[in-house]
């Protein structure tokens, strides 16, 4: 006679089946949404939409494609929720990016607005426009930062072989870089291209509806203790601040007007506004310079600046500054991007100091990647958040410091894909 098994351990054992089965499928996660034309309101058809995972380098771990009513679905067991995803769609060969954000039964909803391109410039002006010169040694590294504001109506996205950002530089010591401020206010860099005439350069970067903060770095002669500056680009501007370091510098311009010392930087300020398109943007500075000892440790000091919200048209600008200012930082350590680090740490000495240190910058490059996860994820607020990325970057810079000068020099000068 068979033995029959109660019916309360019945019970137990469905449910603990039941609760694995849950815990399986909570692993994995489904991500909905809809493509929408931002130009003519009308859900697009048959597009492609890719799953990314940044961490990964851009991998791609799924695609799918919309229905007639531009909805898409991407579902995957081994989808982890508590990674940060990127869904892509390339319309009219631009990117369009937006997170994914997963909620506690593991769905996400992430709608995509795209654009129709446009060779045909729209109305194209600079809200917002940062210029900080900085003089070490016999050298002046001047950053330069734009919000970029394409108010085309309807909105169209600005496309350009010939560049959609012109720019004029008068005395570069070197080649200019350039990013882009995208999502998150993660800087990707641009190739910076010459233009037509001696000292005219542009990038191709598509310029979407809204605002696209472009940022360009170079380096002038400062031998003399004299710099003549003079920029310009093809856009009018409203407001522009120029910071100078240190702040003992004289500056004489006709345009730029004194505004007293820079908290952030720890320079003098001097502001003008409603510019018009390709006026030069002259000053003349001279003074001492700061020994390359005072600037490393004025920047190790400015590296953690409070993030205040001014009530002007820096509001929209002033994060995206703070981001900005720790690019150049890394810039000048010949650090590009954090996925270049692989190939970084390929070609690395196989000494025991050598490895500690990969060890230990490869550590803080995770924790910022996981710290950008928490956030994209809303699991910590954007004061603390900003505070503790900042700590990290300084952390990052000061471990960078104590590698060999050859190893970040031949890092630096490899092509960063775009």
């Amino acid at each position: 006679m068979k033995q029959q098994l109660p019916l309360t351990t019945i019970s137990a054992v469905c449910l603990a089946w039941l609760g694995a089965a849950s815990a399986l499928l909570a692993a994995g996660g489904q991500i909905s949404g809809q493509v929408v034309n931002g130009t003519t309101g009308s859900p697009v058809a048959n597009q492609t939409v890719q799953l990314l995972m940044p961490r990964g380098g851009m991998q791609q771990v799924a695609t799918a494609v919309t229905d007639a009513s531009g909805r898409f679905a991407v579902a995957k067991s081994d989808l982890s929720t508590d990674s940060f995803y990127l869904l892509q769609a390339v319309f009219q060969d631009v990117n369009y990016h937006a997170p994914v954000k997963f909620d506690d039964r593991g769905q996400a909803r992430v709608d995509l607005t795209v654009y129709d391109a446009t060779r045909t410039a729209p109305p194209v002006r600079i809200q917002s426009a940062r210029i900080i010169i900085n003089a070490v040694g016999d050298k002046a590294h001047i950053q330069e930062m734009f919000a970029v504001r394409n108010s085309s109506d309807p909105p169209q996205s600005y496309v350009n072989v010939d560049g959609t950002f012109l720019f004029h530089l008068a005395q570069p010591a070197g080649d200019p870089t350039a990013a882009v401020a995208g999502l998150m206010n993660m800087p990707l860099p641009q190739p910076v291209n010459p233009g037509k005439g001696p000292g005219d350069y542009f990038i191709q970067y598509p310029l979407k509806p809204g605002l696209t903060v472009m940022m360009v770095a170079y380096d002038s002669d400062y031998a003399s203790s004299k710099l003549d500056f003079t920029d310009s680009v093809a856009y009018p501007i409203d407001n522009l601040e120029l910071l100078v370091t240190p702040p003992s510098l004289s500056v004489d311009s006709s345009l730029f007007k004194s505004a007293g010392p820079d908290s952030e930087t720890g320079g003098q300020k001097y502001v003008t506004e409603n510019v018009p398109p390709n006026t030069e943007l002259t000053a003349s500075l001279s003074g001492e310079g700061a020994t390359s000892e005072a600037a490393s440790a004025a920047g190790a000091s400015s590296s953690q600046p409070d993030i205040k919200v001014q009530p002007n048209s820096m509001t929209q600008f002033g994060s995206l500054t703070l981001a900005c200012f720790l690019l150049f930082l890394l810039w000048g350590l010949g650090v590009r991007v954090a996925k270049e680090w692989p190939q970084w740490k390929a070609q690395q000495s196989a000494s025991q100091i050598q490895k500690a240190l990969e060890a230990e910058v490869e550590k803080l490059f995770n924790s910022l990647a996981d710290l950008d996860e928490l956030f994209a994820g809303g699991k910590i607020a954007e004061k603390p958040y900003w505070k503790e990325r900042l700590e990290l970057k300084a952390r990052l810079v000061a471990k960078l410091k104590k590698a060999p000068p050859a190893l970040l020099e031949s890092y630096a000068i490899r092509h960063t894909p775009r």
